[in-house]
């Protein structure tokens, strides 16, 4: 009996644990130079505070080449150190999920896009996390509006509650057995 109370409050606990969430921030620079992205992972806690939650992450360029080196001020070369915030949206029960990236450099480019600033122009909202959503951003020395989405990063792992109800099956599974042929 208290094997099967023990099971009962096992599975139980399972259902209310839950893991957090990484997501990935991508911004369309192809405006720039074709095919260009910057974008950063961040953690998405399984319990968001009231007022929202701002991240300090790194934003890796793919073409950091293209950059001047000097603008990328990131921990590594060819990265710019920022944030990303998760702000609730009151009164509609979803997050905004806002940015910033420093200011960086374009060397190859004309006097309106050599200097880039980009800024929100329509945030990406999401109800819940993992999510996909697209935002805007506008880069105000380039004049041009783009595209930032937001997306669960490639690698996920596996609540805790998966692992608690996988191994109570299989300890269930082994007393059953060992009962049988006891």
């Amino acid at each position: 009996m208290k094997a099967l109370l023990f099971a009962v409050f096992l599975i139980a606990g399972a259902g209310s644990a839950k893991a957090d969430t990484m997501e990935t921030i991508t911004f369309n620079l192809g405006d720039l130079h074709p095919g260009s992205t910057l974008s950063a992972t961040f953690n998405v806690p399984s319990v968001l505070p009231g007022p929202g939650l701002t991240q300090n992450v790194t934003y890796t360029f793919s073409d950091p080449s293209d950059y001047a080196e000097g603008s990328l001020a990131g921990p590594t070369g060819g990265t710019l150190a920022g944030t990303v915030s998760i702000d609730p949206n009151a009164p509609i029960s979803n997050f905004v999920i806002d940015f910033l990236v420093p200011e960086f450099y374009n060397p190859s480019g004309n006097m309106f896009n050599q200097k880039n600033i980009l800024s929100a122009d329509g945030f990406a909202q999401c109800a819940s996390f993992p999510c996909t959503a697209t935002g805007q951003f506008q880069d105000s020395m380039a004049f041009s509006n783009g595209v930032y989405t937001v997306a669960p990063a490639a690698v996920m792992t596996p609540e805790p509650s998966s692992f608690l109800l996988l191994f109570t099956g299989l300890a269930g599974t082994g007393l059953l057995y060992a009962k049988r042929f006891a």
